[in-house]
């Protein structure tokens, strides 16, 4: 099996250190995010829930580090860029009804970059 290269391991960890942030905030202090940010549609339920699939995606992202391998890290990066895109798309949603976030734009870079090193990983 090939061995992922070291763009792609920076790629992992800077998916691990962006979803462990977000995990920080919507996890650990959502109500206090909610206030930073004026987030109109405050439910703690649905933002501790997305707080712990982001505290997944981190752990999955360290996961892919350890395992080196492309074909064992493969669907991770899979499974994380759709994730991705989906909550790009629900952003884009909520920015169409009047509140925009600044996250999509951190998601989107985030997508940009890994589908970037995604698609050069495969060749």
């Amino acid at each position: 099996m090939a061995e992922i290269s070291k763009e792609a391991k920076i790629v992992f960890l800077i998916n691990a250190i962006a979803s462990f942030i977000f995990t920080f905030f919507f996890l650990i202090i959502p109500e206090m995010y909610s206030d930073l940010t004026d987030g109109a549609y405050f439910s703690p339920i649905c933002w501790r829930q997305l707080g712990g699939t982001l505290l997944v995606f981190g752990i999955f992202a360290i996961v892919a580090l350890i395992r080196k391998e492309w074909e064992q890290v493969r669907i991770f990066w899979e499974f994380g860029i759709a994730f991705l895109i989906v909550l790009i798309c629900i952003d884009i949603w909520v920015a169409i009804n009047g509140l925009f976030d600044y996250t999509m734009i951190v998601e989107i870079g985030l997508v940009v970059l890994n589908i970037y090193f995604y698609m050069r990983e495969r060749r």
